[in-house]
């Protein structure tokens, strides 16, 4: 993919693991630096899985955070219990239509820019998310909507500074989101690949994420995160599995 390594990151969009709590006090702003490996399964057909060496940047101040290829910014909100947030993300979905063969004569599908809006509140059980967001750069021209509640439990197994985030959600992906990345156009459709037209979904998300802690400035991680698409994707010529995974291990040092 020709977009792939810039983009990579966007596969990490369940780094709200990371993100998601609520706004604190701290007017202190942390960075983080490092490099890791990055796995990703796509969904199309032909297209194999990838392997990557990818830098991890994460930068989180009293209001800006910015998480890769996702940032928010606080509004407002009530200290360590909610806050309202604005949103920018890439999306990096798509292909070039020599990925596959089963792709070929198919129009590029590009990533693009998103603005939206992100609610997060403590319920003391775990961290609810709700996010919206929509295309700003009039490639899909859709949105998304994403619901999710995480839970970090930490010192497991008894040991200090070792910390395992599990996350669960649903995500509500429009027509035109799902059409443009997923659809086959009439002037696309081939014998073997016939014109689809997509329609608005809903998929479950799925996420695991283990911190642990080496000295005061670094730290490891691993995540896996599934995304599970519904049959108006699955459905598809050029779709041949019902997920999309990434799976990432890098090491972190805080400035």
């Amino acid at each position: 993919m020709r977009f792939a390594i810039p983009f990579l990151g966007i596969f990490l969009s369940a780094v709200p693991v990371l993100a998601a709590e609520p706004e604190s006090g701290n007017s202190a702003a942390n960075v983080w630096a490092g490099a890791g490996v990055l796995s990703l399964w796509q969904p199309y057909k032909g297209v194999e899985s990838e392997c990557y060496a990818v830098p991890f940047i994460i930068y989180e101040g009293p209001k800006l955070s910015i998480f890769g290829p996702v940032a928010t910014y606080s509004f407002f909100g009530e200290e360590n219990r909610w806050a309202f947030q604005g949103l920018a993300r890439i999306r990096a979905e798509g292909y070039d239509d020599d990925d596959s063969r089963y792709l070929k004569g198919m129009s590029d599908r590009d990533p693009t820019a998103e603005l939206g809006l992100r609610y997060l509140t403590d319920l003391d059980f775990a961290v609810l998310t709700l996010d919206f967001s929509h295309d700003v750069l009039d490639e899909h021209r859709g949105y998304e909507c994403r619901l999710t509640l995480q839970k970090t439990f930490r010192s497991i197994l008894d040991i200090d500074s070792l910390n395992l985030t599990p996350l669960a959600g649903v995500n509500w992906r429009s027509k035109q989101l799902n059409d443009y990345y997923y659809g086959v156009r009439p002037s696309e459709a081939r014998p073997g690949r016939p014109a689809y037209d997509v329609g608005g979904s809903v998929g479950w998300l799925t996420g695991l994420r283990l911190d642990y802690k080496l000295a005061e400035k670094w730290s490891l991680f691993s995540m896996v995160n599934v995304e599970w698409l519904d049959s108006e994707i699955t459905d598809s010529p050029i779709v041949k599995d019902d997920f999309r995974i990434s799976v990432a291990a890098g090491l972190l040092w805080k400035f």
